[in-house]
Protein backbone atom coordinates (compact mmCIF):
# COMPACT_ATOMS: atom_id res chain seq x y z
CA UNK A 1 0.00 0.00 0.00
CA UNK A 2 1.26 2.88 -1.06
CA UNK A 3 2.85 5.62 1.96
CA UNK A 4 1.07 9.05 2.63
CA UNK A 5 3.89 12.04 1.54
CA UNK A 6 5.13 14.24 3.87
CA UNK A 7 3.24 16.60 3.36
CA UNK A 8 0.23 14.92 4.05
CA UNK A 9 1.47 13.72 7.20
CA UNK A 10 2.57 17.14 8.54
CA UNK A 11 -0.88 18.50 7.65
CA UNK A 12 -2.05 15.50 10.79
CA UNK A 13 0.35 17.30 13.21
CA UNK A 14 -1.45 20.71 12.65
CA UNK A 15 -3.97 20.17 16.04
CA UNK A 16 -0.68 19.71 18.02
CA UNK A 17 0.57 22.97 17.00
CA UNK A 18 -3.00 25.09 17.70
CA UNK A 19 -2.96 23.31 21.08
CA UNK A 20 0.65 24.48 21.49
CA UNK A 21 -0.19 27.61 20.17
CA UNK A 22 -3.08 27.94 22.92
CA UNK A 23 -0.25 27.25 25.69
CA UNK A 24 2.12 29.79 24.47
CA UNK A 25 -1.02 32.46 24.37
CA UNK A 26 -2.00 31.17 27.86
CA UNK A 27 1.88 32.11 29.49
CA UNK A 28 1.80 35.43 27.21
CA UNK A 29 -1.52 36.38 28.69
CA UNK A 30 -0.55 35.12 32.56
CA UNK A 31 2.68 37.90 31.76
CA UNK A 32 0.67 40.56 30.34
CA UNK A 33 -1.66 40.05 33.60
CA UNK A 34 1.30 41.00 35.79
CA UNK A 35 2.50 43.74 33.86
CA UNK A 36 -0.35 45.50 33.70
CA UNK A 37 -1.64 44.84 36.84
CA UNK A 38 0.97 47.91 37.94
CA UNK A 39 -1.07 50.77 37.29
CA UNK A 40 -1.88 49.80 33.92
CA UNK A 41 0.17 52.71 32.39
CA UNK A 42 0.36 51.92 28.52
CA UNK A 43 -3.53 51.27 28.38
CA UNK A 44 -3.65 55.00 29.95
CA UNK A 45 -1.06 56.03 27.52
CA UNK A 46 -2.89 54.34 24.62
CA UNK A 47 -6.21 54.70 25.51
CA UNK A 48 -7.18 51.09 24.76
CA UNK A 49 -7.97 47.85 26.87
CA UNK A 50 -4.81 45.41 25.85
CA UNK A 51 -6.73 42.25 27.13
CA UNK A 52 -9.38 42.72 24.30
CA UNK A 53 -6.31 43.77 21.78
CA UNK A 54 -4.84 40.76 22.64
CA UNK A 55 -7.55 38.46 22.34
CA UNK A 56 -8.44 39.23 19.24
CA UNK A 57 -5.40 39.32 17.65
CA UNK A 58 -4.86 35.88 19.22
CA UNK A 59 -8.42 34.47 18.10
CA UNK A 60 -7.51 36.09 14.82
CA UNK A 61 -4.24 34.17 14.32
CA UNK A 62 -6.06 31.18 15.56
CA UNK A 63 -8.74 31.22 12.72
CA UNK A 64 -6.07 31.91 10.32
CA UNK A 65 -3.79 28.91 11.41
CA UNK A 66 -6.73 26.46 11.27
CA UNK A 67 -8.36 28.38 8.67
CA UNK A 68 -5.27 27.53 6.37
CA UNK A 69 -4.81 24.33 8.33
CA UNK A 70 -8.38 23.41 6.65
CA UNK A 71 -7.96 24.14 3.18
CA UNK A 72 -4.34 22.74 2.90
CA UNK A 73 -5.22 19.39 4.57
CA UNK A 74 -8.02 19.72 1.61
CA UNK A 75 -6.24 20.28 -1.26
CA UNK A 76 -3.47 17.64 -0.05
CA UNK A 77 -6.43 14.95 0.44
CA UNK A 78 -7.34 15.39 -2.92
CA UNK A 79 -3.77 15.80 -4.43
CA UNK A 80 -3.52 12.05 -2.33
CA UNK A 81 -7.02 10.98 -4.04
CA UNK A 82 -6.01 12.06 -7.89
CA UNK A 83 -2.32 9.92 -7.44
CA UNK A 84 -4.22 6.82 -6.34
CA UNK A 85 -6.63 7.39 -9.23
CA UNK A 86 -4.00 7.82 -11.49
CA UNK A 87 -1.86 4.81 -9.91
CA UNK A 88 -5.39 2.83 -10.23
CA UNK A 89 -5.48 3.74 -14.03
CA UNK A 90 -1.78 2.45 -14.71
CA UNK A 91 -2.16 -0.36 -12.45
CA UNK A 92 -5.48 -1.24 -14.98
CA UNK A 93 -3.44 -0.85 -17.94
CA UNK A 94 -0.29 -2.74 -17.06
CA UNK A 95 -1.74 -5.67 -16.32
CA UNK A 96 -3.19 -6.89 -19.13
CA UNK A 97 -0.02 -6.48 -21.04
CA UNK A 98 2.16 -7.40 -18.06
CA UNK A 99 1.96 -10.00 -15.24
CA UNK A 100 0.73 -8.50 -11.97
CA UNK A 101 3.92 -8.69 -10.34
CA UNK A 102 5.51 -6.41 -12.97
CA UNK A 103 2.79 -4.19 -13.12
CA UNK A 104 3.00 -3.52 -9.99
CA UNK A 105 6.86 -2.50 -10.27
CA UNK A 106 5.69 -0.21 -12.94
CA UNK A 107 3.43 1.68 -11.30
CA UNK A 108 5.47 2.44 -7.93
CA UNK A 109 8.43 3.44 -9.93
CA UNK A 110 10.75 0.28 -9.45
CA UNK A 111 10.19 -0.25 -13.71
CA UNK A 112 10.51 2.81 -15.43
CA UNK A 113 8.38 2.92 -19.12
CA UNK A 114 9.45 5.41 -21.91
CA UNK A 115 6.69 7.17 -23.05
CA UNK A 116 8.99 7.88 -25.60
CA UNK A 117 10.26 5.72 -28.53
CA UNK A 118 13.45 3.92 -27.74
CA UNK A 119 15.95 1.57 -29.62
CA UNK A 120 15.69 -1.84 -27.81
CA UNK A 121 16.78 -5.06 -28.69
CA UNK A 122 13.57 -7.49 -27.89
CA UNK A 123 12.53 -11.05 -28.82
CA UNK A 124 8.79 -11.07 -30.56
CA UNK A 125 6.42 -13.85 -30.20
CA UNK A 126 3.10 -14.20 -33.00
CA UNK A 127 0.88 -16.98 -32.15
CA UNK A 128 -2.40 -17.70 -34.38
CA UNK A 129 -4.69 -20.45 -35.04
CA UNK A 130 -4.41 -22.79 -38.13
CA UNK A 131 -8.09 -22.64 -40.08
CA UNK A 132 -9.84 -19.90 -37.81
CA UNK A 133 -11.42 -19.29 -41.02
CA UNK A 134 -12.85 -22.21 -41.45
CA UNK A 135 -13.89 -22.30 -37.59
CA UNK A 136 -15.50 -18.88 -37.64
CA UNK A 137 -17.80 -19.78 -40.85
CA UNK A 138 -18.55 -23.19 -38.91
CA UNK A 139 -19.55 -21.72 -35.82
CA UNK A 140 -21.93 -19.12 -34.28
CA UNK A 141 -20.19 -15.75 -33.78
CA UNK A 142 -20.85 -16.18 -29.76
CA UNK A 143 -19.00 -19.46 -29.46
CA UNK A 144 -15.84 -18.21 -31.80
CA UNK A 145 -15.99 -15.61 -29.05
CA UNK A 146 -15.92 -17.46 -26.41
CA UNK A 147 -13.34 -19.98 -27.58
CA UNK A 148 -11.08 -16.98 -28.11
CA UNK A 149 -11.70 -16.24 -24.86
CA UNK A 150 -10.62 -19.25 -23.23
CA UNK A 151 -7.96 -20.34 -25.40
CA UNK A 152 -5.91 -16.90 -24.70
CA UNK A 153 -6.59 -17.42 -20.54
CA UNK A 154 -4.56 -19.97 -21.40
CA UNK A 155 -1.75 -18.53 -23.10
CA UNK A 156 -1.78 -15.05 -21.49
CA UNK A 157 -0.97 -17.33 -17.99
CA UNK A 158 2.05 -19.06 -19.95
CA UNK A 159 3.17 -15.42 -20.92
CA UNK A 160 2.79 -14.28 -17.73
CA UNK A 161 4.87 -17.17 -16.07
CA UNK A 162 7.51 -16.55 -17.89
CA UNK A 163 7.32 -12.25 -17.66
CA UNK A 164 6.15 -11.48 -20.98
CA UNK A 165 4.81 -8.24 -22.22
CA UNK A 166 1.45 -9.07 -24.27
CA UNK A 167 1.58 -6.44 -27.06
CA UNK A 168 -2.04 -7.11 -28.49
CA UNK A 169 -4.62 -9.60 -29.89
CA UNK A 170 -5.60 -9.55 -33.56
CA UNK A 171 -8.59 -11.63 -33.85
CA UNK A 172 -6.75 -15.02 -33.01
CA UNK A 173 -3.76 -13.71 -33.14
CA UNK A 174 -1.46 -12.61 -30.26
CA UNK A 175 1.71 -11.00 -30.27
CA UNK A 176 4.00 -11.00 -26.98
CA UNK A 177 7.11 -9.32 -26.06
CA UNK A 178 10.19 -10.47 -24.08
CA UNK A 179 12.73 -6.98 -23.78
CA UNK A 180 10.03 -4.44 -23.29
CA UNK A 181 8.94 -2.67 -21.63
CA UNK A 182 10.80 -5.17 -19.05
CA UNK A 183 14.54 -6.66 -20.01
CA UNK A 184 16.00 -9.74 -18.69
CA UNK A 185 19.13 -11.39 -19.58
CA UNK A 186 17.78 -14.52 -21.02
CA UNK A 187 14.67 -12.91 -22.78
CA UNK A 188 14.78 -14.99 -26.27
CA UNK A 189 14.87 -18.22 -23.83
CA UNK A 190 11.85 -17.35 -21.85
CA UNK A 191 10.29 -16.81 -25.17
CA UNK A 192 11.37 -20.25 -26.71
CA UNK A 193 10.19 -21.62 -23.31
CA UNK A 194 7.02 -19.91 -23.31
CA UNK A 195 6.20 -21.40 -26.93
CA UNK A 196 6.47 -24.81 -25.69
CA UNK A 197 4.87 -24.14 -22.71
CA UNK A 198 1.88 -23.21 -24.59
CA UNK A 199 1.82 -26.43 -26.91
CA UNK A 200 1.54 -28.17 -23.46
CA UNK A 201 -0.96 -26.14 -22.29
CA UNK A 202 -2.99 -26.08 -25.91
CA UNK A 203 -2.99 -29.63 -25.67
CA UNK A 204 -4.73 -29.72 -22.28
CA UNK A 205 -7.25 -27.53 -23.88
CA UNK A 206 -7.73 -29.58 -26.68
CA UNK A 207 -8.55 -32.82 -23.86
CA UNK A 208 -11.50 -30.57 -22.65
CA UNK A 209 -12.63 -29.56 -25.98
CA UNK A 210 -12.22 -33.27 -26.68
CA UNK A 211 -14.47 -34.29 -23.35
CA UNK A 212 -17.21 -31.66 -24.91
CA UNK A 213 -17.02 -32.93 -28.28
CA UNK A 214 -15.85 -29.85 -29.76
CA UNK A 215 -13.08 -29.65 -32.46
CA UNK A 216 -9.21 -29.34 -31.37
CA UNK A 217 -7.27 -26.06 -31.97
CA UNK A 218 -3.71 -26.12 -33.33
CA UNK A 219 -1.99 -23.47 -33.39
CA UNK A 220 1.58 -22.16 -35.55
CA UNK A 221 4.39 -19.96 -33.42
CA UNK A 222 6.75 -17.88 -34.94
CA UNK A 223 9.56 -16.06 -32.65
CA UNK A 224 12.21 -13.38 -33.58
CA UNK A 225 14.79 -11.00 -31.70
CA UNK A 226 16.67 -8.19 -32.73
CA UNK A 227 16.53 -4.45 -33.21
CA UNK A 228 13.11 -2.60 -32.68
CA UNK A 229 11.37 0.54 -31.68
CA UNK A 230 9.67 0.44 -28.10
CA UNK A 231 7.50 3.52 -27.44
CA UNK A 232 3.69 4.60 -26.77
CA UNK A 233 1.89 4.89 -30.32
CA UNK A 234 -1.26 6.60 -30.93
CA UNK A 235 -3.37 9.75 -30.87
CA UNK A 236 -3.50 12.56 -28.49
CA UNK A 237 -6.91 11.00 -27.08
CA UNK A 238 -5.26 6.93 -26.88
CA UNK A 239 -2.54 5.50 -27.02
CA UNK A 240 -0.80 1.72 -26.45
CA UNK A 241 2.90 0.53 -25.52
CA UNK A 242 3.81 -1.48 -28.36
CA UNK A 243 6.93 -2.20 -30.97
CA UNK A 244 7.40 -1.53 -34.74
CA UNK A 245 10.46 -2.26 -37.04
CA UNK A 246 11.67 -5.04 -39.04
CA UNK A 247 11.82 -7.81 -36.05
CA UNK A 248 8.43 -8.00 -35.34
CA UNK A 249 7.59 -8.16 -39.45
CA UNK A 250 9.57 -11.09 -39.58
CA UNK A 251 8.51 -12.86 -36.27
CA UNK A 252 5.03 -12.63 -37.81
CA UNK A 253 6.47 -13.75 -41.44
CA UNK A 254 7.73 -17.17 -39.48
CA UNK A 255 4.47 -17.55 -37.56
CA UNK A 256 2.50 -17.59 -41.19
CA UNK A 257 4.78 -20.07 -42.25
CA UNK A 258 4.73 -22.01 -39.05
CA UNK A 259 2.85 -25.38 -40.01
CA UNK A 260 -0.12 -26.71 -37.16
CA UNK A 261 1.74 -27.11 -33.76
CA UNK A 262 5.19 -25.75 -35.11
CA UNK A 263 7.90 -23.63 -33.61
CA UNK A 264 9.38 -21.76 -35.86
CA UNK A 265 12.57 -19.27 -34.67
CA UNK A 266 14.81 -17.44 -36.65
CA UNK A 267 18.60 -17.43 -36.40
CA UNK A 268 19.09 -14.82 -34.44
CA UNK A 269 17.08 -16.80 -31.93
CA UNK A 270 18.72 -19.48 -32.81
CA UNK A 271 22.15 -18.56 -31.87
CA UNK A 272 20.93 -17.13 -28.26
CA UNK A 273 19.06 -20.66 -27.23
CA UNK A 274 20.63 -23.42 -28.92
CA UNK A 275 22.85 -24.38 -25.88
CA UNK A 276 19.26 -24.88 -24.06
CA UNK A 277 16.74 -26.32 -27.02
CA UNK A 278 17.03 -28.80 -29.60
CA UNK A 279 15.67 -27.44 -33.44
CA UNK A 280 15.59 -28.21 -36.64
CA UNK A 281 17.11 -26.67 -39.39
CA UNK A 282 15.45 -25.71 -42.29
CA UNK A 283 17.42 -23.75 -44.25
CA UNK A 284 16.17 -20.74 -45.65
CA UNK A 285 12.39 -20.26 -46.20
CA UNK A 286 10.87 -17.54 -48.59
CA UNK A 287 7.80 -15.91 -46.86
CA UNK A 288 5.37 -13.47 -47.34
CA UNK A 289 6.00 -9.88 -47.84
CA UNK A 290 10.08 -10.26 -47.17
CA UNK A 291 12.19 -10.17 -50.05
CA UNK A 292 15.23 -11.63 -48.62
CA UNK A 293 14.83 -15.43 -47.60
CA UNK A 294 14.36 -16.20 -43.52
CA UNK A 295 17.13 -18.63 -42.25
CA UNK A 296 14.71 -20.52 -40.13
CA UNK A 297 15.21 -23.55 -37.36
CA UNK A 298 12.37 -25.61 -35.96
CA UNK A 299 12.15 -25.53 -32.12
CA UNK A 300 12.00 -29.95 -30.75
CA UNK A 301 11.95 -29.46 -27.27
CA UNK A 302 14.59 -28.61 -24.40
CA UNK A 303 17.50 -30.21 -24.37
CA UNK A 304 17.71 -33.20 -21.72
CA UNK A 305 21.16 -31.90 -20.26
CA UNK A 306 23.36 -28.29 -21.43
CA UNK A 307 25.94 -28.93 -23.55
Amino acid sequence: MKMPNRSVRLTDHMMLIGFMLAVVYWILDSILSIFTSYGNLLEQMLGINLDEVWTRIIVLCLFAIFGSHAQYTINERKKAEASLERDAATRERFQRLLSPDLAERVVSGELKVEKGGKDRVATVLFVDIRGFTTISENNQASEVLRLLNEYYEVLVEVVFRHEGTVDKFIGDEMMVIWGAPVAHDDDPQRAVMAALEMKTALADFNRKRADAKRPEIKFGIGINTGNLMAGYIGSSHTMSYSVIGDTVNTASRLCSAAQPDQILISENTWAQVKHRFDAHPLGKIHAKGKFKPINAFAVAGEKTHSG
